[in-house]
């Protein structure tokens, strides 16, 4: 019971956040004139756009199936991790993070893929496509320094006006050391006790599994597989949202740079622990936008428009994949090798 309440609250929280930022976006617009700029829209190009993200998708399940390769699991086609991936997608955007959790279960299901060492290989994703997100920051801080670094002085500015951020800064790392040193101090105080425990066997298997999952990036057969995937996965990430660019008239200008703020503040509101990146994406990506010169609803609406077609293409193309999951008997039990 005190789990769910937990569970619950982050929920309703997370919850709270994207409806607030949603609310701040939109609540001065007149919808009439919303639906009057979807109206004016070329829809060729968010077709294209939309086609690029499900080659991206496509070729996020086949990188998932090089790190399950060395697992034992060689014989996933990509189509089976496809649909996996999608119904995390579409997962994600009624719960944030549950959307990892839900396709390894599915691949539990259909193929009896271990689940700890698929969510060890979900986290070594994560890790990877994080560290490309930071240099990609860094990227952009090189050839878009001023614009990026006004944006980021002016919104720390305005969430801290008045405080002092250097005893802001200095209060929240000694309450993270402070949290860290006691917790470490009871794990080994207690240690004897833990260990006496059924749930620390399992916890440690489980720890193990997903290790061995984490780690099997190391010992893929297909290295350059992973590595040119990676980088077309995020290629395709930058250049579904620049063609997007073309399709109204306000950010038809913009350039390769402007491409490259939107994917990064694109990037870091998905991540945010929101449902579907609602809210926190509309306000990054919104917000940049000002700095190109873009009028501020001029650039929500392009926020909303990118956002939009990704949100009705993973409701679309994920919901198909869960229906066709749902019926779907396991092909064959597969066992990892020993």
């Amino acid at each position: 019971m005190r789990q769910f309440i937990i569970s619950a609250g982050k929920y309703l929280f997370s919850l709270t956040v994207a409806v607030g930022l949603m609310y701040y976006v939109f609540h001065d617009w007149d919808f009439s004139d919303l639906a009057e700029r979807f109206k004016q829209v070329n829809y060729g190009w968010v077709l294209l756009s939309v086609v690029l993200s499900v080659i991206s998708h496509a070729l996020r399940a086949y990188r998932w199936n090089l790190l399950l390769g060395p697992m034992g699991y060689s014989s996933l086609s990509v189509y089976r991790t496809f649909k996996a991936v999608m119904v995390g997608y579409l997962t994600n955007l009624a719960a944030p993070r549950l959307g990892e959790i839900a396709r390894c279960g599915i691949l539990k299901r259909t193929d009896n893929v271990n689940m700890s060492a698929s969510i060890g290989t979900v986290v070594a994703e994560r890790i990877f496509d994080f560290l490309v997100l930071l240099a990609l920051i860094l990227l952009a801080f090189i050839l878009e320094f001023d614009r990026i670094s006004h944006f980021f002085a002016g919104f720390i500015n305005d969430k801290y006006a008045g405080m002092n951020l250097t005893t802001y800064k200095l209060g929240l790392l000694l309450i993270f050391g402070f949290i860290l040193a006691a917790s470490v101090f009871t794990l080994w105080w207690f240690r004897e006790r833990i260990k006496k425990k059924p749930f620390y066997y399992k916890i440690r298997s489980f720890l193990r599994e997903m290790t061995d999952g984490f780690t099997s990036v190391l010992r893929l057969e297909r290295k350059a597989g992973f590595w040119v995937s990676t980088v077309f996965i995020w290629l395709l990430y930058y250049v579904m949202a620049y063609v997007l660019f073309f399709s109204v008239a306000s950010t038809s200008h913009l350039g390769l740079a402007a491409g490259l703020s939107i994917l990064i503040m694109g990037g870091l509101g998905m991540s945010a622990p929101v449902q579907g990146g609602f809210g926190t994406y509309h306000l990054l990506v919104g917000s940049i936008l000002l700095t190109y010169g873009i009028a501020e609803k001029d650039g929500y609406f392009f926020a909303t428009l990118v956002h939009a077609s990704q949100t009705v293409a993973v409701m679309a193309i994920g919901g198909l994949s869960l229906l066709l999951t749902l019926p779907e008997k396991k092909k064959e039990i597969v066992e990892p090798k020993k």
